[in-house]
C-alpha cells in the first residue's frame, strides 16, 4: 500500500469520494425527489430548518460564501432570494455540475483552509457537510480561516458528525478503519466526530460569539432506511414534524444525526 501523507490524506481522500460520486449527489437534489426518499434528503432538509431560520435574518444586500458548495442547489436557491453569493468547491466534478447551473464565476476551486478572499468579506459563510471529512487540526485552521473572512458581527453557520449519535456511526466507522488496517487496504476517507460541548468550545477558541449548538435529525432513521427503504421513507414522513422537539432537547441532543454550530464575530 502506497505510504499517506498523514497532513493531506483526510482533505484528499474527501475529494476522491465527491469526484466519485458527484452524480450521486446531482440526482439525490432532483427537484423531483420528495425529502423522505433518502435519509440524506431527510437529514438535509433537517438542516435546511436551522438554515433557513439564520438566513431570514440577512439583509438582501448580505455577502455569502458557501463553503464546499457541492453541485451548487443551495447557492441556486440564495440567488433567487436576491443575495450575493459565490462557491468554494474543491472537487472536481462537482464543482462542474455548479458551474453548469450557476452564472460565470459563482463557483471556484479552493480549500477551506486558504480560502481565496481578504480578511472581512463576508456577511455569511457556510460549510454543510464539510468539516466532517478534516481532521481535528484542519476542522481548527478551517474554522480560523472563516473567522478572517467574516465581516465583523458575521455569522457562521456549519454542520458536523455526532460522536454519540444514536445511529452508532463511530462504531461502524471505527470497525471499517479496523478491516482497513487488517486487509491493508487504503482509508475510504476521514470522519471527524464531536459532540455539543466540544463543538461549543472549539468555536469559542477561535473566538466566536453567541454560540449556537443544535441537533437535527432522528439518526436511527438511517438503520431504517438501510434495512428497507420504504419503511424509512414512511417513518420520516410520520416524524418530520417533531424531529425538533426530539433532537435539539439538551439532553437528547448528544445523539441526534447531525450536530449544528451557529456562532458570530463580533467585532
Amino acid at each position: 500500500m502506497e505510504k499517506l501523507d498523514k497532513k493531506s490524506w483526510a482533505r484528499d481522500t474527501a475529494i476522491a469520494v465527491h469526484d466519485k460520486n458527484a452524480d450521486w449527489f446531482h440526482q439525490q437534489y432532483d427537484k423531483s425527489q420528495d425529502f423522505g426518499d433518502s435519509a440524506f434528503l431527510y437529514g438535509r432538509r433537517q438542516i435546511d430548518l436551522h438554515f433557513k431560520n439564520v438566513m431570514g435574518k440577512l439583509s438582501k444586500d448580505s455577502k455569502v460564501l458557501d463553503l464546499g458548495c457541492g453541485t451548487g442547489e443551495q447557492i441556486e436557491e440564495l440567488l433567487e432570494y436576491g443575495l450575493q453569493v459565490v462557491g468554494l468547491e474543491p472537487s472536481t466534478n462537482m464543482r462542474q455540475y455548479a458551474a453548469s447551473k450557476l452564472p460565470p464565476g459563482t463557483v471556484v476551486d479552493g480549500s477551506i483552509l486558504h480560502i481565496p478572499f481578504p480578511d472581512n468579506s463576508f456577511d455569511f459563510v457556510y460549510a454543510i457537510e464539510v468539516l466532517r471529512y478534516l481532521d481535528h487540526n484542519d476542522n481548527l485552521n478551517g474554522l480560523k480561516e472563516i473567522y478572517r473572512v467574516l465581516k465583523p458581527n458575521g455569522i457562521f453557520f456549519g454542520t458536523f458528525v455526532n460522536r454519540y449519535a444514536a445511529d452508532g456511526f463511530v462504531i461502524i466507522t471505527t470497525m471499517r478503519k479496523m478491516l482497513e488496517w487488517v486487509l491493508n487496504k487504503p482509508p475510504v476517507c476521514h470522519v471527524e466526530f464531536t459532540t455539543p460541548n466540544e463543538l461549543s468550545n472549539t468555536l469559542r477558541f477561535v473566538g466566536f460569539k453567541n454560540i449556537e449548538i443544535h441537533g437535527a435529525m432522528f439518526a436511527f432513521l438511517r438503520i431504517i432506511y438501510k434495512l428497507h427503504n420504504k419503511l424509512g421513507t414512511t417513518w420520516a414522513r410520520k416524524l418530520d414534524g417533531c424531529d425538533k422537539l426530539f433532537n435539539d432537547q439538551a439532553w437528547l441532543r448528544p445523539l441526534a444525526g447531525h450536530l449544528i454550530g451557529i456562532a458570530q464575530k463580533v467585532g
